[in-house]
């Protein structure tokens, strides 16, 4: 055992505790709307806080692991020239915001209104196939991340049998999560989440300075310094030998941020819940903030694993993490678990709890939302078109329940089965393209073009999918038959299934009329006339003042508080930005920028996230504690809809050259 009575206690005592916030909810899920979105009532803080860690795992905590040592600092440089789409997402309200006018329960529900239920099947097919194979590892790295970190034996005794310990940790982690998300929906979600979520932000910024206080910043550096010269963990100008994580990588991520902006639906949950369009956009420009403690450790938990591994100073210890590793016989869980088990014999007592509440608290969030998106996508978007009667309320629940438990279930034995072959984030962007390859074309063109048409998105859709599912299978056939890994990696393959897929979503809807009978945008996204939620209210400002708050996004609903976040969002981002295109001059222009500038400028960006982190807790702190109050509040009050339930009861045609007498008739 790696922990001391100390650190389990801190993990015993927080999960009563959780449990116990959970239960609380139970009796204000009165609703369908009120499982699958909360009602529709949520405010920025619930939704930021509760949709920051429902959407980080453990296992993307560990797939941040591979990635910074593999590649170091320099992953986090790249990731800068994507900075100023952060503003043009939030700003603008890039897909969510329209997503959220439709007024749509899921992501397919959208894709009826705008296409066909038919559509609406296939895509909820897809979507759900390919998100529950994505899901299927995520318990196995949570249960590694526990065994492995906690020193857990393989097996344990009971009454003389010998039971395995890792089938049995996949059952518990599975099981509080099922708990968590059936005893009231998205309702105990959200509150639980934003619950866990504040604690969390303590430990994060505990741990991380800690941390920082423990290995001298001098030490680091050296360990990073031993890397090859061509392969930097410091100087992003010097990483042409690094294999995985360069700088194409983060290129190619830039364009699958702006087109699958919105479309993986792990967490859509949080996508619908939102009291306006506009709560849901301050969710998002307030997020940097919010993550600000999350961030800082994801940066130096890896960073202080790194330097023990390569430092003499701690070879004692890493030789017992080595012997530890030997005995996993599967070399890319080797590779997943090195970073928990070094830090598991460096960090100290308490620190250790704290990780390991992290931990849990990351599992329980992320399982919980992933499972409660799966579950609910596959009886919206699959069972209820295909049965065309509505449910009651209370069959409709029932149904919910036990999709997401049949989730549950999946996830348990494809965690126990699958063989892991790649690193975490070239499987789940492989996985993910059997959705998210089409998604991307029918979800924009959906929201923002008039000509886009059935049939194209069908076109759309089925060549990511037979695309996704051929970029699984081939690489392991080339795998079976040579020694040398499949030469396309899993980010590659999305890149390219998406550009197919953007080709024939345009060619096929002009080729199928669409331009020549444009569909009426207002009516579904419930504008102008259609409108149904409530003005926003709206300051005065000058002519002036006014084109320039345009320009960034700024409109009437904003108030002088929001105006002002949105405001500073902009400067931080820019200033970063700007940071990166002045640094990137001085080294590709004046060659003027030394080896010894990035030591100094690394640690410059620590110590500036852990400043920032003291304001962020205490405001995150009491933004979420009053927003969980609110939410409370307005369901014990709140009118329920037995209507709004996912269904598109009607089903019009849309086109603006519709036949106005058959239109009327409907109505």
């Amino acid at each position: 055992m790696n922990l001391s009575w100390i650190d389990w206690t801190i993990v015993v005592v927080s999960l009563i505790l959780i449990r116990a916030v959970s239960w609380s909810t139970r009796s204000l899920m009165r609703g369908v709307a009120d499982f699958l979105s909360a009602n529709r009532l949520a405010g920025r803080y619930l939704l930021t806080i509760s949709g920051e860690v429902g959407g980080f795992g453990v296992i993307s905590m560990v797939a941040g692991f591979q990635a910074f040592t593999s590649a170091g600092f320099p992953t986090m440089w790249w990731g800068l020239m994507s900075a100023p789409l952060g503003i043009i997402f939030v700003m603008t309200g890039w897909v969510y915001y329209r997503l959220r006018e439709t007024r749509a329960l899921t992501v397919p529900q959208f894709f009826e209104m705008r296409y066909s239920r038919k559509f609406r099947i296939l895509a909820g097919s897809l979507c759900w196939l390919s998100g529950i194979i994505n899901f299927g590892i995520f318990p196995a790295v949570a249960a590694r991340f526990l065994i492995y970190f906690c020193g857990l034996p393989e097996t344990f005794a009971v009454m003389g049998l010998h039971i395995a310990t890792y089938p049995v940790i996949l059952a518990v982690d599975l099981g509080l999560a099922l708990f968590f998300v059936n005893a009231g929906g998205q309702v105990s979600v959200m509150i639980t989440e934003c619950a866990q979520g504040i604690i969390a932000s303590f430990a994060f910024f505990a741990i991380a300075v800690a941390v920082i206080i423990m290995i001298p910043w001098h030490t680091e550096v050296a360990a990073l310094q031993l890397a090859p010269a061509n392969a930097s963990m410091l100087n992003p100008f010097h990483t042409s030998e690094v294999k995985d994580f360069n700088v194409w990588f983060y290129m190619i991520g830039i364009f699958i941020s702006v087109y699958s902006f919105q479309s993986w639906l792990g967490t859509q949950g949080f996508m619908t819940s939102a009291r306006t369009p506009h709560e849901q956009r301050m969710g998002s420009i307030i997020r940097v903030w919010r993550s600000m403690p999350q961030d800082l450790m994801r940066m130096v938990l890896p960073l202080a694993a790194f330097t023990a591994l390569n430092s003499a100073q701690f070879a004692p210890q890493m030789a017992a993490v080595h012997e530890t590793i030997s005995h996993i016989g599967n070399k890319a869980v080797q590779n997943e678990m090195l970073v928990p088990v070094a830090l598991a014999h460096i960090l100290p007592v308490g620190i250790k709890g704290l990780l390991v509440m992290v931990a849990v608290f990351l599992s329980l969030t992320c399982h919980d939302t992933y499972m409660h998106s799966w579950g609910s996508i596959f009886v919206q978007d699959i069972v209820m078109p295909i049965r065309q009667k509505a449910f009651t309320p209370r069959e409709h629940i029932a149904w919910l329940r036990w999709s997401i438990f049949g989730v549950a279930v999946f996830s348990f034995f494809f965690s126990l089965l699958y063989v892991e072959s790649d690193k975490i984030f070239f499987f789940q962007a492989i996985t993910g393209t059997i959705w998210l390859g089409g998604a991307g074309a029918v979800m924009i063109g959906g929201l923002y073009s008039r000509f886009g048409t059935t049939a194209g998105a069908y076109c759309a859709m089925v060549s990511g999918a037979v695309l996704g599912i051929a970029g699984l299978v081939i690489p392991k056939m080339w795998e079976a038959q040579h020694t040398t890994p499949f030469p396309i990696n899993g980010q590659w393959l999305m890149l390219i299934a998406s550009l197919i897929s953007i080709a024939l979503y345009v060619g096929v809807s002009i080729a199928t009329g669409g331009a020549k009978r444009p569909f009426n945008l207002e009516k579904m996204l419930h504008r102008g006339a259609y409108s149904v939620d409530p003005p926003q209210p709206q300051a005065a400002k000058s002519a002036l003042r006014g084109r320039w708050l345009e320009m960034l996004g700024v409109g009437k609903e904003f108030t002088k508080g929001d105006t002002a976040l949105a405001i500073l969002l902009t400067v931080w981002t820019l200033g970063w930005w700007l940071v990166f295109l002045v640094v990137c001059t001085m080294h590709f222009v004046f060659h003027a920028i030394p080896e010894a500038f990035w030591p100094a400028y690394w640690r410059v960006n620590i110590y500036i996230l852990a400043t920032i982190c003291v304001p962020s807790l205490i405001w995150f702190t009491i933004g979420g504690a009053l927003d969980m109050r609110a939410l409370l509040t307005a369901l014990k009050t709140a009118v329920r809809d037995p209507n709004d339930d996912g269904r598109v009861i009607h089903e019009l045609d849309d086109r603006l050259d519709a036949d106005p007498i058959l239109e009327a008739a409907v109505k």
